[in-house]
């Protein structure tokens, strides 16, 4: 009795596909082809389909198990790039001398790196020439022989550095001319222009510092700043003046590029910017500290006393303390000497001629170890 129903409807269903046959057009056979996946089938497919589960497309399912989010995701916040700190400078003498900083970008963060070095001198006084996103390529704008000598002319300048050349690896341009970079025309014509900046600054009978570039993130340009480091020092070193290398400062232990490292605290810091070629403050500070370590090394110190008698022979080196003395008289031996006090080690050796006592251990000890 149980399957009785089930007969039923078939027997119906039969009479009435005898009696009224069903004719397939065009469009009944692509609904049929949408329903059942692309298969063929009558009326009997159709009517057997509506006893099978409906199937999920893989959309539907990936839908349904990964529900599309409706917020949106969170970038991952990005490390804020380090601010240079505000630099309190004391206030500067008035016969304060100038340390001259000129070139491009890196000059003008090499200059706030020398300011916190020299801030708490009141007889050096940080200033700059600095023309940005620009170099020795571009066609005599800056004017930088021309610009130089007119500022050494208007201040007391005691001392010149220049770094310059990272926007310098490319091709000269004289109105239609264009001078490939590297080429020979383009070496001989660089060449010109920097031997004409060292030019300015010597002529003045000036002390000179040059500031090479360092390696880039970039594989040419890295190429490209040795290539420029080779120029400037061939014509900066024949000239007197000093070149400061710092090129494996900025490296990692493998010799390779790298945007971190040591800062002049011996902590690990961001030094190079984003964009792979200028510093962070951290990198401008060891930059500087590095200048001034050659500045020491030629002067000195940095004392009051650091530039006085520079120029007048910028070839002259003091290596052993500043460059004056405060002492008007000379020792001679018309000088009353201290009389040895009696009883005192001095009074036994220069009076009494008595000998020093030993020392066990040291080394004019010239008596056989007891054993």
């Amino acid at each position: 009795m149980r399957y009785s129903a089930v007969f039923r409807v078939l027997a119906v269903a039969l009479c009435f596909a005898v009696a009224e046959p069903i004719i397939v057009t065009e469009a009944h056979h692509a609904y049929a082809q949408s329903r059942d996946g692309g298969s063929g089938g009558g009326f009997l497919s159709k009517f057997f389909g509506l006893f099978k589960p409906k199937k999920e497309t893989r959309e539907k399912k990936i839908q349904r198990r990964s529900p599309r989010r409706t917020t949106k995701r969170r970038s991952k916040p990005t490390q804020p790039q380090p601010v240079a700190p505000r630099i309190n400078e004391e206030p500067k003498n008035e016969d304060a001398k100038v340390l001259l900083v000129v070139g491009d970008d890196v000059a003008r963060g090499l200059a706030d790196g020398l300011r916190a070095v020299y801030a708490k001198t009141p007889s050096i006084r940080v200033e700059k020439l600095v023309y940005a996103k620009t170099g020795l390529v571009k066609d005599k704008k800056p004017d930088w022989p021309e610009d130089v000598t007119k500022t050494l002319s208007e201040q007391d300048v005691g001392l010149v550095v220049i770094t310059l050349g990272a926007e310098d690896d490319k091709a000269f341009r004289f109105g239609d001319q264009t001078l490939p970079f590297q080429g020979p025309d383009w070496m001989k014509e660089y060449r010109f222009r920097v031997a004409s900046l060292v030019a300015s600054v010597r002529n003045e009978q000036l002390p000179m510092i040059w500031v090479g570039l360092p390696p880039a993130e970039d594989y040419q340009k890295t190429a490209s700043f040795s290539f420029l480091n080779d120029l400037y020092m061939e014509q900066v070193e024949p000239s007197g003046g000093i070149f400061v290398d710092i090129w494996n400062a900025y490296l990692d232990e493998n010799g390779v590029y790298t945007s971190h490292g040591p800062d002049i605290n011996g902590k690990r810091k961001r030094l190079r910017d984003r964009d792979g070629v200028y510093f962070t403050w951290d990198g401008y500070r060891k930059m500087a500290f590095f200048v001034e370590r050659e500045i020491a090394r030629v002067f000195g110190s940095a004392s009051a006393f650091i530039f006085e008698g520079v120029k007048d022979d910028p070839n002259f080196m003091v290596l052993t303390g500043r460059l004056t003395s405060p002492e008007k008289k000379l020792i001679s031996n018309a000088d009353k000497k201290p009389e040895p006090v009696p009883g005192t080690p001095q009074y036994k050796l220069t009076v009494s001629g008595a000998d020093m006592p030993r020392v066990p251990g040291r080394v004019d000890e010239d008596r056989w170890p007891v054993f």
